[in-house]
């Protein structure tokens, strides 16, 4: 069984998706705790954040834009998230919408829930952890 871990943002990528999201977070109408996570308000990323990723080439990283309409009804919570995916497309949370606000936009904190995630789900579901 292939195993994927995938954060998902609440937002499409697209010049309008990003712009749209920009001037939500903006006016406060509009957030993404995945988006404060690895971009903030800069369109390349964090630094931070794109270190992480040159790091940790396990996580894809995908805007609801870019997932089919059934995969994203099949999700077992909301969005912002962070799921494994089995080749099944059976989707089993690692960190909620709730565990990404907590990470108050630090990568170093994004990185401890997930290690902790992975852990549990290791233990409760006998599954490995990607590498």
């Amino acid at each position: 069984m292939d195993h994927r871990i995938i954060a998902i943002y609440d937002a499409d990528f697209s010049v309008l998706g990003e712009i749209t999201y920009a001037l939500g977070k903006l006016t406060q109408t509009r957030s993404c705790a995945l988006c404060d996570i690895s971009h903030g308000l800069n369109p390349l990323g964090k630094r931070a954040w794109r270190a992480y990723r040159d790091v940790r080439t396990d996580i894809e990283w995908l805007h609801r834009n870019d997932i089919e309409t059934a995969q994203l009804e099949a999700l077992p919570i909301e969005l912002p998230c962070v799921v494994m995916s089995t080749n099944e497309d059976i989707f089993i949370p690692l960190l909620s919408k709730e565990d990404l606000d907590a990470c108050h936009g630090e990568v170093a904190i994004f990185d401890q829930k997930l290690s902790a995630a992975l852990q549990q789900t290791d233990v409760s579901c006998g599954v490995a952890r990607a590498s």
